[in-house]
């Protein structure tokens, strides 16, 4: 299972949550803000629902990658009724599982700087 990575796409970064043939549709980004040095952390956690966007701008690129990151393992735990606690990456586990555990580590590998 690879490591979630953000791509860089249209002027900000996406991140892609499918994995394994599930979750296909769903993804994290953060784009341009109108404001100089604002992003809006924008998702779609569920196949087909709208756009969600986290708050009306966030000031510098990493502190949005943090929120919409977040926020995303806070509205999948609840969505799935699984615990948004700290995962390790499951291999065989459903998808919001696997999703779950994917996001965490790419928050630790954030702070190791060694996220993507």
């Amino acid at each position: 299972m690879a490591p979630l990575r953000w791509i860089p796409r249209d002027g900000g970064l996406w991140l892609d949550l499918s994995s394994g043939g599930e979750g296909e549709g769903t993804w994290l980004a953060v784009l341009p803000h109108a404001e100089p040095g604002y992003w809006r952390p924008v998702c779609v956690l569920v196949p087909g629902e709208e756009e969600r966007e986290i708050g009306d701008g966030v000031a510098g690129r990493e502190l949005a990658q943090d929120t919409v990151v977040k926020y995303a393992i806070q509205a999948i735990a609840a969505l799935h009724g699984v615990s948004p606690a700290h995962r390790e990456p499951e291999e065989d586990a459903p998808w919001p599982r696997r999703t779950l555990g994917r996001l965490w580590g790419l928050l630790e590998a954030t702070a190791t700087g060694e996220g993507g």
